[in-house]
């Protein structure tokens, strides 16, 4: 029996407030004729352990035990408490929503920023890509040029070995046409100069003996 009675009141226990008075006589015992102990202000937080007719046995915040009337309890808090703990969240809540405002702000500045440096960043990339694309073509033509100016410097050595060639083929047939005229020449003197001998050449008179 002992131990039933001792584990009884922790399996009643219950959460309670102490109701919308100013202050609740806390007692020894379920009456009135017993000691005072403790005076709880609205709003506090007791745990019901036994109940008694119109009387509750309840550990304070304190641990101290005691008994009050049930009619000062309540489950729910008290108005005013609720109030006041709406009006604490309600405060909260203002301050959370001006600092979400700032930080709303403040991502609108970042992002406009962002979009900003986006839009620069695209300009950039396009005039790198135009660039790009004009450097290419140039490339391109250059290397075109490139090649045919090798090639007209080959052709242009070939045709200057090829010129040198024929200056030294015509030189060597002037050569050969000076040798010819000049020995045409001599030989021509030559006759003439055999040609006039014969003719100052006395004839001979025939002899007697033919």
């Amino acid at each position: 029996m002992l131990c039933f009675f001792l584990t009884a009141p922790a399996a009643y226990a219950e959460t309670m407030y102490v109701t919308d008075m100013i202050e609740v006589m806390v007692r020894t015992g379920p009456d009135i004729s017993h000691k005072i102990i403790a005076m709880p202000k609205s709003g506090t937080k007791v745990e019901v352990v036994e109940v008694v007719d119109d009387w509750a046995m309840v550990i304070l915040p304190n641990e101290k035990e005691g008994w009050m009337l049930t009619r000062y309890l309540s489950p729910n808090p008290p108005q005013r408490e609720i109030v006041t703990k709406l009006r604490k969240e309600n405060r909260d809540l203002r301050l959370q929503v001006k600092t979400l405002d700032e930080q709303n702000a403040q991502l609108k500045k970042k992002c406009k920023e962002l979009k900003a440096a986006l839009l620069k960043e695209t300009k950039t990339s396009y005039d790198l890509r135009k660039s790009y694309e004009t450097l290419k073509r140039e490339s391109k033509d250059f290397l075109a040029l490139k090649s045919s100016y090798q090639k007209a410097s080959k052709e242009l050595v070939a045709r200057t070995k090829k010129l040198k060639e024929l200056e030294q083929e015509v030189k060597a047939l002037r050569e050969s046409r000076v040798l010819w005229w000049f020995i045409s020449g001599a030989a021509v003197i030559l006759i003439g100069f055999i040609l006039g001998y014969l003719s100052r050449r006395p004839k001979r008179r025939p002899s007697l003996l033919e």
